[in-house]
Formats: structure tokens, sequence, C-alpha cells
């Protein structure tokens, strides 16, 4: 287990007097953004159905140790590094490059993606859009007497600290109203990659591009004897703000004889980018809801639109 410390700032500067119900919301929230971090990196999704598996419970299990602080309020955690937690996971033959060290804990994914919404990297593959869901959450958080949160991570530079903010919190907003809508897909490749514990795998395209996707249903042993082989998948193609592919939720994995290169092709969104603000901001130069009639996407939360109204203030 590694200590890790979260730093909240606020105009009351608690320090260790804190109040018990100002601490409450952040210690419900912290293990499920670390959760939905955890996931991401190993499964490219943040949630799925079901049981959550017994290397994502072991990798995210956080313990709370107390707090300290003066002016600030330093809240102690206790974390396990993912190589001894998930250790069957790192003993995998499908290791991937952007695997996290096995040094890393759940802190240190947390602070690699919210870097990445901070910096509103479009084509990051560390969030998708119930992460952002869930770093929205935040706002409330940071309405109460803290207005600043900052993760330190153990395995980086003290330097590479990330604070959340509003500002990263409107970022989140952002992002999640930009990412195109998922979509129902057809893909026709080799099978080039399984891995069973996260039910993850990897089609290789007649044009040698590579789709990871995830199998949501079914007995993931099937898709595994099915390695080398031609497959056609079935489901839903999930996007990256950018609008590039992030990875494909399938429903079956099976074998074809499928020869076309029609649906040998990176599946790519409907929608382009929509500014919720934009919409609502243009509200005032034409009449009523006819100002976004075949504009407004419809899958923004309803604190999304509110905070879309109150920052035209």
């Amino acid at each position: 287990m590694t200590e890790q410390t979260i730093t909240l700032r606020g105009r009351d500067h608690f320090g260790r007097r804190v109040p018990p119900q100002a601490l409450a919301p952040i210690l419900e929230l912290i293990p499920e953004v670390i959760r939905k971090a955890v996931r991401m990196r190993f499964e490219g999704r943040s949630r799925g159905k079901g049981p959550r598996p017994d290397w994502l419970k072991a990798a995210t299990d956080v313990r709370f140790l107390g707090h300290d602080g003066d002016n600030e309020t330093v809240l102690h955690f206790e974390a396990p590094e993912l190589g001894h937690a998930a250790s069957g996971l790192y003993a995998s033959v499908n290791l991937r490059p952007t695997d996290p060290d096995p040094s890393d804990t759940g802190f240190d994914l947390m602070a690699d993606m919210l870097r990445d919404v901070s910096d509103q990297k479009t084509d990051s593959e560390l969030f998708d859009q119930p992460m952002l869901d869930s770093i929205a959450r935040f706002g409330s958080f940071l309405c109460g007497p803290f207005r600043e949160l900052t993760v330190a991570a153990h395995g980086r530079s003290a330097d590479q600290s990330v604070a959340v903010t509003p500002a990263v919190v409107e970022s989140a907003h952002h992002l999640h109203t930009n990412t195109p809508l998922p979509r129902q897909v057809r893909i026709v490749g080799r099978l080039d990659m399984v891995r069973a514990s996260t039910r993850t795998f990897a089609v290789v395209l007649d044009d040698a591009q590579e789709v990871r996707g995830v199998l949501t249903d079914g007995e993931f042993d099937a898709v595994s004897r099915l390695m080398e082989q031609r497959v056609m998948v079935l489901g839903r193609a999930v996007f990256r703000p950018s609008g590039r592919l992030l990875r494909v939720d399938s429903e079956s994995v099976s074998a074809t004889t499928e020869s076309g290169s029609f649906f040998s092709a990176v599946p790519t969104p409907v929608r382009k980018t929509f500014d919720l603000r934009d919409a609502v901001r243009d509200q005032s130069h034409k009449l009523g809801v006819a100002a976004v009639i075949g504009m407004w996407p419809g899958d923004e939360t309803d604190e999304q639109v509110a905070e879309a109204l109150r920052s035209l203030g």
C-alpha cells in the first residue's frame, strides 16, 4: 500500500478542523473516480455491466487514513500498487505500451486523467462520457467551502500534481457536450488480440489499422477461440471528443467469410462539434427553441444545461 494525499483549499482555511459534512461528498466521490480511471486504462471504458471483477476491486481498494493541515486541509489515503493488486493483468502477454506502470496506483491514474481533462485533450483515451459525468460532480463540491482540490501523484514529479478547479469542471462539461454520440456499427477484420481478464480484444482491418473493443455481453471463451480468424464485430462505436474512435462496445464477435472492404473500416461519428452555450446564446436573435432545432443533440444532462444558462449570466 502507498500513502497518497489530496489537498483541499478554500476561503474558510479549515485545516484539520473541518466540518464532517464538508468532507463527506469528496470522500464518496474520490473512490468512484479512481475506480473509473483504473477501469478506463485496462478496459478502455470507465463503466461496465454486472459485478465488478476481482482485479478491479483489489486495485481500487482505497482506504482513508485521516486528515490534517493548517490553512489547507490535507486528506491522507492508502492505495495499492496496481502491479500487486492486479498481478494477473501484468502476467498477461497482451500488455500494451499504454498500460500503467506496475508501481502506479489508482490515484496516479486519476491524476493523469484529470490532467487530460484540464488540458482539454480531445483525443485522449483516458476518459469517456461516464467519466466526464463523474468529473462534473466535482462542481457541486467546489461550490461549497472548498474552491480547489489537488491530487498528488506519487509516481510523478512534484510539478505533475493536478488541481481540480471550477475551470476543470467546465472543461469536463465542454468535452462531454462535444463528444459525438455512439452509433451501431459492423466491423470486419482479423482478430489479433484477446484478453479474457478484461474482456477486451483487438481487430486488425484490411488496411492494417487496429480497432479495439470490449465484449459487453456473452461468454468471452467463444471469442478467444476465434483468434487469428476473420471475424465480424457487431456493437456500438464509442468516440472521443475529437471524433476519433475510442472503442467498440461489442454485442457479438463471430467468424465470417465476408471478404469486402466496406465493413473493414474505422467507424466515424455522425455529427460535428456542438457548443451548447453558442446554441443558447443564439436564441437572443431568434424565436425560442427555433434557434436550436436541428442543432441540439439532446444528450446533455440537466446540470449541463443549467451550467450553460448560468454562464450566459
